[in-house]
C-alpha cells in the first residue's frame, strides 16, 4: 500500500524557520513583543469571511482523504514526553509563539500539531485519580498502570515500602523491549535523570523519591538500590548508549559537590561512590561530558557510549540558558543524541525525550516560563522531524499528565497571552475587585495573594485586602511572575484531565480515540515488533527488524 508520507512530510517541515530561531530572547523580560507591533501585524490576517472558512475546510478535508496508512516495520521510536503539557498549556502556547512572531498566534500551530494523527490519554494511575509523573511515566513506557509515586512494578507494590518490591511483579518497559530486539537506545531530559520521567524507563523502586543513596530508607533490603545505581549498574540502564539529562548530584559524594549551590542544598543526593567513575570503568571506550561545548563536540566514531550530566539538579530553564552558558538546550542534547544514534545503529533506535520542566514551571505558577519550555519542545521536534525519515520511524507526542492552569475570560484575538483579558477594541475585563483580569491563571498553586479579598456588605461589594504583583493593564507577564491561583498553596498540583497523544510514521494510525495512557506502549511495540506483541502476525512475517 502507498502511503501519503511525502505529502505529510512536506506538511510538518513547514514550520522549519523554528529549527534555530529562539524568538523569545531579546523582547524584554516576557520575550513578547510591543502591543503596537504585534496589533499592527495581525491587522494584516485575511479577511476571515464565509468564504475563507469554506476555503480552509475543504483544504483540511483534502489533506485527510489523501491520507493512507504506513504499515511498515517503525525501525526506530521517538517519543517525545512533555511533562505536565496539558492541553490548555498547548493552546496558550501555539498563541505564545505566533505573538512572538508578530503574527496572530490563535491560527499558528505547534510542529506536532501537524501529525496526522491524534488521540486522547487517560492519565489516571491505579491508585490516584490525579496521579504523578512516576506513575504516568510506567504507563506510557510499560503498558501497564501502577500505583501512585512508584515505577517499575505493576499495582502489586506498596509505596515507600521496600521490602514489597521482594515479591512485587516487575515490568519491563520499551527500554527493555528495544534493547532485546538490538536497537540503540537513547534517554534525553531538562530534569535530573534519576527524575520520575526518565527512571520510569529502567528503574524499579517503591518510591521515585529513592534517586540516590543517601535517599534510601535505613534497614532496607539489600536488593533494593537507588535510582542513579540502577542506571549506572542494573539492566536495562547500564547498557543505555546516550544519557544525557541533569542531576549531576545522585551519582557523586558529598565531597564532590558545590554545596553553595542553592539546589544542593535543596535537594540534597549524594553516594558513597562517585557513580561516574564506575560508569567511565564499565564503559571504557565510553565518554562522560558535563558541558555544552564538549556536548557538541562528541564524535561518535570515537566514542562507544555517551554520558552527560550538565547540572548539579535540573538543566536551568530554557530563558536562563544565556546566564548559563556551560548547560545546552533540550534541542542541543537531542540534536546530539540523535546523530550518535544513528552513526552507531544498523538496527535501528530507541530514544525518549522529556522536556520536563514544562511541569516544573507551572508548579512554580510562572505561567509564560512553561510557555517558554512548550516553545523549545516545539523547536526540538522539529529537530528530530529534521533527523528522521517517516517512512521508517515512529515519532509519538505527548504528555504525562495535565496542570490547573486555565486560559480564560473573553480577551480578544490580538490580547497578550501573558497579559490581562483586553477585547479588540481595548476593553479590559475587571473582576468583582475592580483589579484586571489576567488570561492565564492556576486552579491553585502560589500565586494566591494575587486574588485575596474580602466581601463587605453585600454580594458585587469587593475590597482587595492583597494584590502584590498584580499585572497592570498594559503589562507582559515576565519569566518569573506567578500567575493568579484560586486556593493558596506553595506548589501548585497537577490536574487530572485528558492529554493529547499525537503520531506520525509507521502505525501512527493506531493513535485514534481516547486511549488508556498504558496504550502508548502498546502502540510502541506493536509499531516496532518488540516486546509483548512481537509475535504478532503482521511482525512474524519477517525474521529480522528490516522492512516489510
Amino acid at each position: 500500500m502507498k502511503t501519503a508520507t511525502p505529502l505529510i512530510l512536506a506538511t510538518l517541515l513547514i514550520q522549519t524557520m523554528a529549527h534555530n530561531h529562539h524568538p523569545e530572547r531579546g523582547h524584554g523580560s516576557s520575550g513578547l513583543p510591543a502591543r503596537g507591533k504585534r496589533e499592527a501585524d495581525q491587522q494584516d490576517r485575511p479577511n476571515e469571511d464565509a468564504k475563507f472558512w469554506l476555503e480552509e475546510g475543504s483544504r483540511e478535508l483534502a489533506t485527510a482523504l489523501r491520507l493512507q496508512k504506513n504499515e511498515k516495520l517503525a525501525k526506530n521510536i521517538v517519543i517525545i514526553v512533555g511533562d505536565g503539557m496539558s492541553m490548555s498549556t498547548i493552546a496558550a502556547a501555539r498563541v505564545y509563539k505566533g505573538q512572538q512572531a508578530n503574527k496572530d498566534g490563535t491560527s499558528t500551530q505547534l510542529v506536532w500539531e501537524k501529525f496526522p494523527n491524534f488521540g486522547l490519554s487517560r492519565t489516571y494511575s491505579v491508585d490516584a485519580m490525579v496521579p504523578d509523573s512516576s506513575s504516568t511515566a510506567s504507563a506510557i513506557f510499560s503498558g501497564v498502570k501502577t500505583n501512585y509515586y512508584t515505577v517499575g512494578y505493576d499495582n502489586s507494590i506498596v509505596k515507600d515500602d521496600p521490602y514489597s518490591q521482594m515479591k512485587a511483579n516487575r515490568v519491563e518497559t520499551v527500554l527493555n523491549w528495544a534493547q532485546d530486539a538490538g536497537m540503540k537506545t537513547g534517554i534525553v531530559t531538562t530534569t535530573r535523570i534519576t527524575h520520575a520521567t526518565p527512571s520510569a524507563l529502567f528503574a524499579g523502586t517503591a518510591s521515585r523519591d529513592w534517586e540516590c543513596e543517601s535517599k534510601m530508607p535505613r534497614g532496607k533490603p539489600a536488593e533494593a538500590h537507588d535510582i542513579a545505581t540502577q542506571l549506572v549498574e542494573h539492566a536495562p540502564g547500564k547498557h543505555v548508549d546516550v544519557i544525557l539529562g541533569g542531576g549531576l548530584m545522585s551519582f557523586v559524594p558529598k565531597n564532590m559537590q558545590d554545596e553553595t549551590d542553592p539546589e544542593v542544598q535543596l535537594v540534597n543526593c549524594s553516594c558513597s561512590r562517585d557513580l561516574t567513575d564506575v560508569w567511565r570503568q564499565l564503559n571504557p571506550h565510553g565518554r562522560f561530558v558535563k558541558t555544552k561545548d564538549d556536548l557538541l563536540n562528541v564524535n561518535p566514531a570515537e566514542t562507544e557510549k555517551l554520558f552527560g550530566l550538565f547540572d548539579w539538579s535540573h538543566v536551568p530553564y530554557h530563558d536562563t540558558l544565556e546566564d548559563h552558558p556551560d548547560a545546552p538546550s533540550l534541542s542541543d542534547l537531542t540534536d546530539t543524541a540523535l546523530n550518535f544514534l544513528k552513526a552507531k545503529s544498523t538496527n535501528g533506535f530507541f530514544l525518549m525525550v522529556e522536556a520536563g520542566r514544562i511541569d516544573h514551571a507551572h508548579h512554580e505558577g510562572t505561567a509564560v516560563r512553561s510557555l517558554s519550555e512548550t516553545l523549545e519542545m516545539d523547536r526540538t521536534v522539529q529537530r528530530i522531524l529534521d533527523h528522521v525519515d517517516l517512512e521508517e520511524t515512529l515519532v509519538i507526542v505527548t504528555a504525562d499528565h495535565s496542570h490547573t492552569m486555565t486560559m480564560g475570560g473573553y480577551p480578544g484575538r490580538t490580547a497578550d497571552i501573558g497579559g490581562v483579558v483586553r477585547g479588540d477594541n481595548g476593553w479590559i475585563m475587571k473582576g468583582l475587585d475592580g483589579k484586571s483580569m489576567p488570561i492565564l491563571a492556576y486552579a491553585n498553586g502560589p500565586g494566591f495573594s494575587h486574588l485575596v479579598v474580602k466581601e463587605k456588605n453585600t454580594k458585587r461589594n469587593w475590597e482587595a485586602i492583597e494584590r502584590s504583583n498584580s499585572l497592570a493593564d498594559t503589562e507582559h507577564a515576565h519569566f518569573t511572575y506567578k500567575q493568579s491561583s484560586g486556593v493558596p498553596l506553595d506548589s501548585e498540583t497537577h490536574g487530572g484531565d485528558d492529554v493529547g497523544i499525537w503520531a506520525a510514521g509507521p502505525m501512527g494510525h493506531l493513535v485514534h480515540a481516547t486511549h488508556q495512557q498504558s496504550y502508548i506502549g502498546h502502540v510502541m511495540s506493536m509499531a516496532g515488533c518488540i516486546g509483548p506483541h512481537a509475535g504478532t502476525p503482521r511482525c512474524i512475517k519477517t525474521t529480522s527488524r528490516g522492512r516489510f
